[in-house]
């Protein structure tokens, strides 16, 4: 996860916050809003830095999202279940921690 975050993904970001980031920040990682946000915006530099993909993503996205994953307790989705879910986002995970 870290990798991810750390390099960015070429596409399919908004997704990789719904399925993943925010409940691991969250409820694996027991980060408050204000830190979560700030490994999520530079999550999205390092998008926009590594890869060219600069498409904004709105705070309010973002926040309700971590309000999301908090009031629900959600964990974030396995790479078992995104492989099934999402292929597409599957294969740039790997790709980004290989």
């Amino acid at each position: 996860m870290e990798k991810v975050i750390e390099k960015g993904l070429t596409d399919r970001r908004k997704l990789f916050i719904l399925y993943v980031l925010s409940a691991y920040l969250v409820n694996i990682k027991s980060l408050g809003e204000e830190e979560a946000m700030q490994v999520m915006q530079e999550f999205l530099e390092n998008s926009c830095r590594n890869h060219g993909y600069c498409v904004k993503i709105y705070e309010s996205f973002i926040h309700g999202d971590l309000q999301r994953v908090r009031s629900k307790w959600l964990k974030p989705v396995s790479l078992e279940k995104l492989r099934e879910k999402d292929p597409e986002l599957y294969s740039l995970i790997e790709k980004t921690t290989s």
